[in-house]
């Protein structure tokens, strides 16, 4: 009997420290979420190029042949579309919750045209969008999604040197928008 309660008591101890390991440690471990780090670079609904070398944001391209630029959003008001061109051998565009789970993605290979044009939106936008489509957004890929915030990483890839500059004017010139849907 002595040692189950030793055990017990034991455990129970055990299970103290932990638990307090755990609280004093948050702290450290907030914020350090893509979401937070995203949003921390700057306004919503504009692109920001990532650096090719670990910084202070802790967001970065391990790759050196691989450019990206992210962009966090909003919907709840109003969709957000995406729309990218350019001359870049590859490219891809992910989009991400705030718990930075993917929602969708798309590449060069798998996309209506050579572009990128996407457009997120809520399921009440999508409905009120298939009343009235817009001819502007005809050929762009209409995305539901069921969160309204997240981010959208959009990356070109530029194997060869002489490709890199495509590859940063197709990310500069990348569009992420809220569009205006006229009232239903």
């Amino acid at each position: 009997m002595r040692s189950v309660l030793l055990a017990t008591a034991i455990g129970l101890v055990g299970a103290a420290i932990i638990h307090i390991i755990i609280v004093l440690a948050l702290p450290m471990w907030t914020g350090k979420d893509a979401w937070t780090r995203v949003r921390e670079m700057g306004a919503p609904n504009v692109f920001y190029a990532l650096a090719n070398e670990p910084n202070p944001t802790g967001l970065f391209n391990d790759d050196a042949n691989i450019h990206t630029a992210v962009c966090h959003f909003d919907i709840t008001e109003a969709p957000v579309r995406i729309i990218a061109t350019g001359d870049v051998p590859i490219w891809t565009v992910a989009a991400y919750d705030t718990a930075s789970n993917e929602t969708f993605s798309m590449n060069d290979r798998s996309s209506i045209g050579e572009n990128v044009d996407i457009a997120f939106v809520t399921p009440a936008q999508m409905l009120q969008l298939r009343r009235a489509m817009p001819a502007s957004l005809e050929r762009a890929v209409l995305v539901e999604l069921q969160r309204e915030q997240g981010y959208v990483a959009l990356r070109a890839v530029a194997p060869l040197p002489s490709q890199e500059p495509a590859a940063r004017a197709f990310l500069a010139g990348a569009l992420c928008a809220p569009l205006k849907l006229d009232p239903a």
